[in-house]
């Protein structure tokens, strides 16, 4: 790559961390933050994972190394240490035993650099495609990605799995230009982070079938160079059989970073009198679950990744995980709907880019077989299961699916920069700088509250309560704000229902708790007029309400007198209530 191209990519990276960091600086923790910090900072300096085994630990133990160096305090006999009580051992971390503000930063750091490899992988893989305008045209798109900087910045696994599945297929895509050891291990090693960080991962085991597939029977020969010397492998069979090789050898590579994520200990904890997992969860009788157990039984993969597979077979026979909860424009669901992601798709992507992609989609039959593969089959496969699952709670399941976007959009928009003026005349390309134009204006006009994002077709987003809530919009956020805004209104307090774990005392908020999510140890006697109200989105959508769904409807007959972060709104009661 030329010096001009690396550049680019080094301000798109910048870009983002500084749009990230001056976002996260006004953010209280999200819903999951809390307990995804506390057990990377056990798994880190305990070396015990008992905390939070239903998800891999990759990428919480790298948010932890932000602490490194940090008084932290932590106390190991506590009860709620002991026995693995996770959410309240992760408030107590937080709010109580420390500086929840001044943890927080220094662990959402790593994240923001994670998110910005990733700005800088999308940036080198389009310039190797299709040069560097397209390289820095993809690098553009990435970090002014409103779900990339809304969830890039936060102690979660979505953005480093984005990260880690688009480096995995990139990484393929590099071994099938040529098969070399190291190229086969640098697949290995971003296999084995993806399936460390999130299980969704799994999806790309399908994913690298499929692109194998493409690889053995369309397209040039494979070159295969070992111990200095180079062959063509042109007949199928041969390269199906290089093809699995290759596979088998990025399996055994990600088998062992599974293994170094969990520091080679096969149990969740050295302590003998820590709690036991629970491997009856799923009864038997269930395939996927008699699998996963004869593996445990066998000691092929660590006890707590294993059983964190479990777990989520549970949750898919439960019906998905929270899917109770599940909110799509003003309807509830305990099933959820196939839709549910299109949906998002529709109303959280800037529309300029659903534009470009649109266009890409439609040159790609023109393109080379290999390499639109190799930008399509991630997207459409991993859309497809994450559709089938119906894990309808975010729009951020669908989050790697969009680097594969920014690139293929990317190559459309440098073609009509470099040819326009040739092919098409000045107007090509002074469409497609207004269309970056509005992505750029579009991003920097919600800053920072980068979450709360919905396109211009979904009414923006001060209307996004009425479409999305829970992690597309409201995931706790937004306490710091809703303190500044009671200070500047001379508000004494309010009465608060908050859909979130982070604690409200903790930012000096003085407030009666109405009903909400999790629900407060104590509710307030009730509503009369002229009381302050502070409701969250998702608690105003009724969603996971086991009280107050009469008072959450009477509101929603409201409009709001203010909204902090778009996803606290604020009420002036003109009726009573009680609670039910």
């Amino acid at each position: 790559m030329s010096p001009s191209g690396g550049a680019w990519l080094a301000a798109g990276a910048l870009l983002y961390a500084g749009l990230a960091v001056s976002s996260m600086r006004l953010k209280s923790a999200t819903y999951d933050e809390p307990r995804h910090l506390v057990a990377g900072y056990t798994y880190l300096a305990r070396g015990d994972y008992r905390l939070n085994p239903e998800h891999p630990p990759l990428a919480k133990t790298l948010a932890a190394a932000g602490l490194l160096g940090m008084d932290v305090s932590f106390r190991t006999d506590d009860v709620s240490w002991r026995e693995a009580y996770q959410n309240k051992l992760s408030r107590q971390f937080m709010y109580q035993w420390n500086d929840g503000d001044r943890l927080l930063f220094r662990a959402r750091l790593p994240m923001v650099a994670l998110a910005a490899l990733l700005v800088v992988a999308v940036g080198l893989w389009a310039a190797r495609l299709a040069g560097a305008c397209a390289g820095a045209v993809a690098a553009f798109l990435a970090a002014l990605f409103p779900d990339l900087l809304a969830h890039g910045q936060l102690v979660t696994t979505d953005a480093a799995v984005a990260l880690f599945l688009f480096l995995t297929v990139y990484a393929f895509w590099r071994v099938a230009e040529r098969i070399t050891p190291v190229r086969v291990a640098l697949a290995g090693l971003a296999l084995g982070a993806a399936l460390a960080t999130k299980v969704s991962a799994f999806a790309l085991f399908p994913i690298l079938a499929a692109l194998a597939a493409v690889l053995a029977f369309a397209g040039p020969p494979l070159l295969l160079r070992a111990r200095g010397r180079e062959q063509a492998l042109e007949a199928p069979r041969a390269r199906l059989l290089a093809l699995a090789a290759v596979l088998l050898a990025m399996g055994v590579i990600a088998w062992a970073v599974i293994w170094a994520s969990y520091g080679f200990h096969r149990a969740p904890s050295r302590d003998p009198s820590a709690p036991a997992l629970d491997w009856t969860i799923v009864p038997p009788g269930q395939p996927a679950a008699d699998l996963l157990r004869a593996v445990h039984r066998a000691g092929l993969l660590p006890d707590p990744y294993v059983w964190g597979l479990l777990f989520r077979v549970a949750a898919n026979q439960a019906g998905g995980e929270d899917t109770a909860g599940a909110f799509l424009h003003g309807d509830l669901s305990g099933t959820g709907w196939w839709w549910y992601f299109p949906a998002t798709f529709a109303v959280k992507t800037p529309l300029p880019l659903i534009a470009l992609a649109a266009a890409a989609l439609a040159l790609a039959a023109r393109g080379e077989r290999r390499t639109e593969c190799f930008l399509w089959l991630p997207v459409g496969l991993f859309a497809a299961i994450t559709i089938a699952q119906r894990l309808n709670i975010g729009h951020r399941y669908l989050l790697p699916v969009y680097p594969f976007l920014f690139v293929a959009a990317a190559r459309v928009a440098a073609r009509g920069f470099e040819r326009g003026v040739e092919r098409h005349g000045p107007w090509l390309r002074a469409a497609l700088a207004l269309l970056l134009a509005w992505y750029a204006a579009g991003t920097l006009r919600v800053h920072p509250h980068y979450l709360a994002y919905f396109n211009e077709a979904a009414g923006g987003p001060r209307n996004g309560y009425r479409w999305l809530v829970d992690s597309n919009l409201d995931w706790g956020q937004d306490l710091r704000g809703l303190a500044d805004y009671l200070r500047a209104s001379g508000a004494a307090g309010a009465k608060l229902s908050y859909f979130g774990t982070a604690d409200p005392a903790y930012y000096g908020i003085q407030a009666e708790r109405l009903p909400g999510f999790p629900p407060p140890a104590q509710i307030t006697a009730g509503v009369n007029p002229g009381d302050l109200l502070a409701v969250s989105a998702t608690n105003l959508q009724a969603v996971r309400l086991d009280q107050g769904r009469r008072l959450m409807r009477r509101l929603r007959e409201q409009e709001p007198i203010a909204t902090i972060g778009y996803s606290i709104l604020i009420y002036r009661a003109d009726f009573s209530w009680t609670p039910e």
